[in-house]
């Protein structure tokens, strides 16, 4: 199963420490650099992910490709560039059918919130089973945090899992 690690700066105080702690702990096999109050680590982000040769990608922010990222994160609200970027990876954040059939050009889809996350209900496995009906590169996302979690989403029908909390533990 493939799995995401996802920054926040909420939770990365030493930047470098944390986050090469979480790659040498769970090996993820894309990163996304997301810090929507200030873009000073993402050349540090990029070079971690290439040392561990890992793909890396920017979320949202368009203007940040030429750092040298692999690929950018869409938001919902950005699923109609998709076509733009298909010389990148590109991932889209996607919460319901209507977002899925959107990004369906996406090279990948987030499908959140999976599980209770930060006061939202999660729509649970059967539904992250019917989205990968539509979009079989599906990675479940919202309230991953520890491995019960995790081995749901191994056992539905999405190809991984995407996460902030999960991957710091």
């Amino acid at each position: 199963m493939l799995s995401y690690l996802i920054t926040d700066p909420n939770y990365y105080i030493d930047f470098k420490t944390t986050l090469t702690n979480a790659i040498e702990k769970h090996s993820p096999s894309f990163i996304c650099f997301r810090d929507k109050t200030s873009t000073s680590n993402a050349k540090l982000a990029i070079d971690i992910a290439k040392y561990y040769n890992i793909p890396i990608l920017v979320n949202q922010y368009i203007d940040l490709l030429n750092l040298g990222f692999d690929g950018i994160h869409l938001t919902s609200n950005q699923l109609d560039l998709i076509d733009n970027f298909t010389q990148y990876i590109t991932f889209a954040s996607t919460h319901n059918v209507e977002e899925v059939l959107k990004a369906k050009n996406s090279d990948y889809i987030t499908f959140s919130p999976i599980f209770q996350s930060k006061g939202r209900s999660g729509v649970g496995i059967e539904k992250l089973n019917e989205i990968a009906n539509i979009k079989k590169e599906v990675f479940g996302l919202g309230g991953i945090v520890s491995d019960d979690e995790v081995k749901q989403i191994k056992s539905s029908q999405a190809i991984g899992f995407a996460s902030i909390r999960y991957f710091l533990q």
